[in-house]
């Protein structure tokens, strides 16, 4: 692909800032995926921006289609940052820990990246030439000049631990086994629009971002067909794909209608009379097996289609373009190989920790009456998430403590990489920056530990059904499913306040009042850490004052 790189760059020779980013070529589809890059795109106009998308496609291969994307070529720190950790992670694994101890600098277009390396590292580093491939590398994937070098940082001694080694290697190994493999099984698959479509359709429940090229089965309904108000020769034609896997996603295809007007042949083709005639009727044949094609989608057909995941930028869920539609017959799920994950034997990335530590003085009390938590186990969850849209939302941080009897017995806290850019702000509250969240385990890598941890205990915590949806986003393509038992914390507070020796009742829904009533300190009521330990104190304090 070199060639387009090359002719690209002698074309457009006053854009000495355009990057061909990410060539991809799917020799099953046919299809080369390219991506081009630009600082302030804005600024350039959008014929330009058009032709350069033109120029790129007449570049690729005979026989092949090409899908050209060009993106505006800028870089925050937090996303620098997450970058330059992923790029490590992939193509030099073995030098993927420095990047949790580097300091980076953006000025303008320019940055400069610190590592703070041991000595052996800095060795490793000089003898495999690191930063000369980085150079190379970054200089033809974007117009920002970065510079690196490295501090030698004699106390720091994490680095080279083989613990965290041995962390990464754990997490790399945890995303390729999360990785969803369930597929549907189809047969009597016959071509309705585009080419034809061979292969195995993953279930729609496990979608879980944008992709180049997606390919999905189930049964059609809501279709309308209308043609679009801009161009009369283009159809659009929309409708639900829903599967057996509980997964639905919007679809809609563009079919373009050949114009039969015999003079606007004659005009932009310059064809005779007769020419003209004859290819007006080829056109009209052409354009009603088109039609025909379009009318004969109709609700509770099963059919197999390939395209593009996006977000639509008006709902903002994900929705696909449709290229290829088949018919087909979907095999039952019951005759299919999917999961029904067990609890896992131990943790694989956040090991609870016990709290023994906690000084629960009041336990020494014994008992008097009976309370809602007596000889029962219970699991305060608390989360900090950026909002209730599963496919928008993300979470960032995740506390569970578990109650048993009366007494906290465990806690499980981890910061959640939410593998967006995430305001400071936002961040701040969970006492945690935007530089130090990208080295942390995503949702999916910490599903298992905290299905374990929480395993068919109820929950107590604040609006815990949104909690559960996006848990459950992620949660279902690896094989779990939270079904727990969720309670009101503030109901629980108040069921055990009317049942203690307390004089007087809190207003229950305030954490923070509650906490004064226990003289239970309360450092925080927006990080889940504080929370849901502070909540867990009160819950044991209330409990061991019972009447």
């Amino acid at each position: 692909m070199q060639k387009i790189i090359d002719s690209l760059h002698q074309k457009y020779s006053d854009m000495p800032s355009l990057r061909a980013r990410e060539i991809r070529v799917d020799k099953q589809l046919r299809k080369v995926f390219c991506t081009l890059s630009y600082p302030e795109l804005a600024d350039v106009d959008k014929q330009r921006q058009s032709d350069i998308i033109d120029y790129v496609k007449t570049l690729v291969p005979q026989g092949y289609s090409a899908k050209v994307s060009l993106v505006n070529d800028h870089f925050n720190l937090m996303s620098f940052k997450r970058f330059l950790n992923d790029l490590l992670k992939s193509k030099y694994p073995l030098f993927a820990i420095i990047s949790k101890n580097a300091d980076v600098v953006i000025d303008g277009y320019n940055v400069n990246v610190v590592f703070h390396v041991n000595q052996t590292m800095q060795t490793n580093i000089e003898v495999s030439e690191l930063f000369a491939k980085l150079t190379d590398y970054l200089a033809n994937y974007t117009s920002y000049n970065v510079k690196f070098d490295v501090v030698i940082d004699k106390e720091n001694t994490v680095i080279a631990e083989l613990t965290e080694q041995e962390k990464l290697v754990s997490l790399a190994i945890n995303r390729e086994l999360l990785k969803p493999s369930r597929y549907f099984s189809v047969s009597e698959v016959t071509k309705h629009l585009g080419k034809p479509i061979v292969g195995a359709p993953m279930y729609i429940a496990d979608i879980r971002k944008p992709s180049d090229s997606c390919l999905i089965c189930g049964t059609v309904s809501g279709k309308t067909l209308k043609a679009s108000k801009k161009d009369n020769t283009m159809y659009v034609c929309k409708f639900t794909l829903s599967d057996q896997s509980g997964g639905s996603i919007n679809c809609i295809t563009f079919t373009r209608f050949e114009i039969t007007d015999v003079n606007a042949i004659k005009e932009n083709m310059g064809k005779t009379d007769s020419e003209a005639q004859t290819m007006s009727k080829t056109r009209e044949f052409a354009n009603e097996r088109k039609m025909k094609k379009l009318m004969d989608i109709y609700d509770g057909m099963e059919v197999i289609v390939r395209g593009r995941i996006a977000v639509n930028s008006f709902s903002e869920q994900l929705e696909m373009t449709v290229y290829d539609l088949s018919k087909c017959k979907i095999a039952p799920i019951g005759n299919l190989l999917h999961y029904n994950k067990p609890v896992a034997d131990d943790y694989a990335v956040v090991r609870p920790q016990s709290c023994s530590e906690y000084k629960q003085i009041t336990f020494v009390r014994q008992l008097v009456g009976e309370t809602i938590l007596s000889n029962k186990t219970y699991v305060v969850l608390h989360s900090n998430i950026t909002g209730h849209n599963v496919v928008k939302d993300k979470i960032f941080a995740l506390c569970a403590v578990k109650i048993s009897d009366g007494h906290i017995v465990e806690r499980w806290f981890s910061y959640i990489n939410p593998e967006i850019d995430i305001a400071d702000d936002i961040l701040a509250a969970a006492d945690i920056s935007t530089d130090k969240i990208v080295f942390y385990p995503t949702v999916s890598e910490v599903i298992s530990d905290l299905y374990k941890f929480t395993y068919s205990l109820p929950l107590i915590g604040t609006d815990l059904h949104y909690t559960l949806d996006l848990l459950n986003y992620y949660a279902s393509p690896i094989g779990y499913k939270f079904t727990n038992e969720c309670m009101q914390q503030s109901e629980i507070l108040s069921n055990l306040f009317d049942n203690s020796i307390f004089a007087k009742k809190p207003n229950c829904s305030k954490l923070e009042d509650v906490a004064r009533q226990c003289k239970v300190a309360c450092a925080d009521t927006k990080f889940c850490k504080h929370t849901a330990e502070t909540l867990a104190e009160c819950l044991a304090v209330i409990a061991n004052n019972a009447k």
